[in-house]
């Protein structure tokens, strides 16, 4: 066989494994207990590998306040000096097996989403969102508010929907995605409908299992005011179904897309652990306040892009037009950029359909050789980070070129003999 042929057979491979994925949610479980190489004196933060003294601010902080947190340490002064030390161990949640939200900081009692793909065998782990912000506060209290929503997701939701889930079979996930689409989410930005399906799903269960009805009015309450709940699924599903496609020699399909406030980092699936990075882009949006500005907002930052990596979010954009509005965009802009995706995909998820484009499949299974010979970079749906902590925004943008091109040199130095 010649080298693009060796390429063709090996990225069918990897969309076949994608299509024929079946994740479930299995379990919630604290981050010790499940993932694998995690201590007690390890902290996961979301994106490509980064120095903590290199992260952007709300990242940073949340490492600092995740030593606190454990116990690891009385004063930031402390937490600061064991991370600089090298006491503390810093690294990335897809290193992991797991993927983090916005700064994506997961400690080991951090309670996480286990969702388990049992064609081959995968696993993807999620942090659970703390929930809908109350504004933004200054850092001493956006801290302390921070760490007592910690500490509730660990003593109170984490626990009850363990034992609800353990309860019951396992969810499927993927069909959870298919009908949020088909409801106007597109399971990146939006994710209201699915919240809604699984809230339904979880209802009886929590209602059979939680005996401390006090308890439970808390947690419906959670889940009731959280429209972006079921992200955290979508993205544990979304980490099982890309984490089977890598390592298949000859592959040049993406199989991790993240970033952390500064850098933007892409793996590819026939080269392995390797990162490939490029400075982060800011992020086209609507901020929530007409306090805010750019000069506020920290740069892409967060694993969600898993959703794109995976044929949602960005690559379903049509399938939720209200979106639109964080960018002054239409819905022929949004059909625009899933037109432009399917540029740079090697074929279709046909149980992801966009119902606004005649029930289309997402595509899905970017191609990094498609991304720089068509010059188009995948278009990511999220949320803009204040750079002092918090939510202020959403909207889209775009993954940088160059770390599409570094990986397609490294490739064909890795296989420049066919």
């Amino acid at each position: 066989m010649t080298l693009p042929q060796k390429i063709a057979a090996a990225n069918e491979e990897a969309l076949s494994r994608l299509t024929a994925a079946r994740p479930v949610w299995v379990d919630v479980c604290p981050a010790i207990d499940v993932l694998p190489g995690m201590t007690r004196a390890t902290i996961l933060h979301a994106g490509p590998p980064i120095a903590w003294q290199d992260m952007c601010g709300p990242q940073k902080m949340g490492v600092v306040q995740a030593v606190l947190h454990e116990g690891l340490a009385s004063t930031e002064d402390e937490a600061q000096q064991l991370i600089m030390q090298g006491q503390i161990t810093v690294a990335p949640c897809h290193d992991y097996g797991a993927v983090g939200g916005m700064a994506g900081i997961t400690s080991a009692s951090s309670p996480m989403a286990v969702v388990h793909d049992p064609v081959r065998n995968s696993y993807g782990y999620s942090q659970l969102f703390q929930g809908p912000a109350s504004g933004l506060l200054n850092r001493d209290e956006y801290n302390r508010e921070a760490r007592k929503r910690w500490r509730w997701l660990e003593t109170v939701l984490g626990p009850v929907l363990g034992v609800a889930i353990r309860s019951m079979a396992p969810i499927p996930v993927k069909p959870m995605i298919a009908r949020a689409l088909e409801m106007g989410d597109e399971c990146h930005n939006r994710n209201s409908a699915g919240s809604t399906v699984i809230l339904n799903a979880l209802a009886l269960a929590l209602y059979d299992t939680c005996t401390d009805r006090a308890m439970l009015q808390e947690v419906l309450e959670y889940l009731k005011v959280n429209e972006q709940f079921s992200l955290c699924l979508s993205m544990a599903a979304g980490k099982a179904m890309a984490d089977s496609i890598k390592n298949i020699p000859y592959s040049t399909v993406v199989s991790a897309m993240c970033r952390n406030g500064v850098n933007f980092g892409i793996k590819v699936s026939g080269l392995g652990e390797q990162w490939f990075t490029a400075p982060a882009n800011r992020i086209e949006g609507l901020y929530f306040s007409s306090e805010w500005s750019d000069a506020d907002a920290v740069p892409d930052i967060g694993d969600s892009s898993i959703m794109e990596t995976i044929g949602v979010g960005g690559f379903a954009q049509a399938a939720a037009p209200v979106l639109q509005q964080f960018v002054n965009g239409s819905f022929a802009r949004a059909a625009s950029t899933v037109q432009n995706m399917q540029l740079i995909t090697v074929g279709q998820m046909m149980e992801f359909k966009i119902p606004t484009m005649d029930f289309i499949g997402a595509p899905v299974g970017i191609d990094i050789r498609k991304v720089v010979q068509h010059d188009i970079t995948p278009v990511i749906d999220t949320a803009i980070a204040h750079r002092k902590g918090g939510v202020i925004g959403a909207g889209q943008t775009q993954a940088p070129a160059g770390c599409f091109t570094a990986a397609l040199r490294a490739f064909g130095q890795a296989y420049q003999a066919g």
